[in-house]
């Protein structure tokens, strides 16, 4: 099940060890506005969710709910790492030749890896 803004912004604050007053005035508003952004009452601007998240020691996309979206990419090698790095400076031509490239080599057994 999904949580609301609201209710994340309630559970880090929580997580935090923080009342909803002291989060308040940490981050620049009443406490009854920020009750109205944990009630889903009202959305924060811009320029608060970037306090709040500063304050909880989170990122914006873990308040926003976006964390779970674009999970971290784990890496097997170095070599991989750097391929993936080298690709995302391609145009689309190029990563087009990119992988033309890592396909005929895959197909030749001297370059792949042992099963």
């Amino acid at each position: 099940m999904e949580s609301s803004l609201g209710q994340r912004i309630s559970y880090y604050r929580k997580k935090a060890g923080l009342l909803q007053k002291e989060l308040a005035v940490a981050v620049g508003v009443s406490s009854q506005t920020l009750s109205y952004y944990e009630s889903d009452k009202n959305d924060p601007p811009t320029a608060i969710l970037v306090k709040l998240a500063e304050v909880l020691n989170i990122t914006s996309d873990k308040l926003l709910g976006l964390d779970r979206l674009n999970p971290p990419v784990v890496y097997r090698s170095r070599n991989e790492y750097t391929l993936l790095r080298a690709l995302r400076v391609l145009n689309n031509l190029g990563q087009e030749r990119a992988l033309e490239y890592i396909s005929d080599l895959s197909e030749l057994s001297k370059y792949t890896a042992k099963k």
